[in-house]
């Protein structure tokens, strides 16, 4: 698999029409051409298209999504960039070292998450993340533009996209779509049966990492959901 033409850039919630077009001509720089916004704060205007320069099409090629899930729904891998490096469940990885990772791992598809430029990724969001890079900075002032942090994670990728490889059909890792289905079903059938009474943000959190660590497979995924439907048949 080329990691190039597999991994789509996703930016959230963003304010800026300049930033969309520099995202988009820093992709083009590295090779990358799948563009995704999600619930975007601003149009696509003249500016992005200006500093889009001769990525004009990933602009206008870009897919649009009312909300994250949606946008993630076919994806095997999601990481998330973040300045900040405490507090987080996803293991956290440099820019220069996230492709040795992704090269273990049984995946055919990779979305890399951007946050709003003023707030970066929520909790939520960071949530959602297989893995998460951290870009080693100043620590009195560690925050990077949008476009910029995402070049020197394009360009880390792109330097060594030969060498990136995934495993054979049928054994890659479960699609978003399948874990978030498995993963509420989980929570529904924990409710039913008395074990989670109430909504625990931190304990789900640290259980969804604890299961996306799994690596799960589509027949796993299935295996587990029939022994929950097995369980929430036998408590009713």
């Amino acid at each position: 698999m080329n990691i190039l033409e597999n991994t789509t850039i996703i930016l959230i919630e963003t304010s800026h029409p300049g930033n969309i077009g520099s995202v988009a001509r820093f992709m083009k720089n590295m090779g990358f051409e799948n563009l995704a916004l999600v619930n975007p704060l601003c149009e696509v205007n003249n500016l992005s298209m200006a500093l889009s320069s001769n990525a004009k099409s990933i602009v206008e090629n870009a897919e649009i999504y009312n909300t994250l899930d949606e946008a993630l729904a076919s994806f095997n891998c999601v990481i998330g960039s973040t300045a900040r490096n405490r507090g987080i469940p996803a293991r956290i990885f440099s820019p220069a070292n996230i492709l040795d990772q992704l090269n273990k791992d049984n995946i055919d598809k990779v979305a890399i998450l951007m946050g709003n430029e003023s707030r970066g990724l929520t909790n939520s969001q960071i949530n959602k993340c297989n893995y998460v890079i951290n870009i080693p900075t100043n620590s009195n002032y560690s925050s990077l533009n949008v476009a910029s942090a995402l070049n020197i994670i394009l360009y880390e990728l792109s330097k060594t996209s030969n060498s990136f490889s995934a495993v054979s059909e049928g054994e890659t890792v479960t699609s978003q779509e399948n874990f978030s289905g498995m993963i509420e079903h989980f929570y529904s059938v924990s409710k039913q049966i008395g074990i989670m009474k109430d909504d625990r943000p931190m304990l789900r959190s640290k259980l969804n990492h604890i299961f996306k660590k799994s690596k799960l497979t589509d027949e796993e995924i299935n295996i587990l959901r029939g022994f929950l439907s097995a369980v929430e048949k036998h408590s009713q």
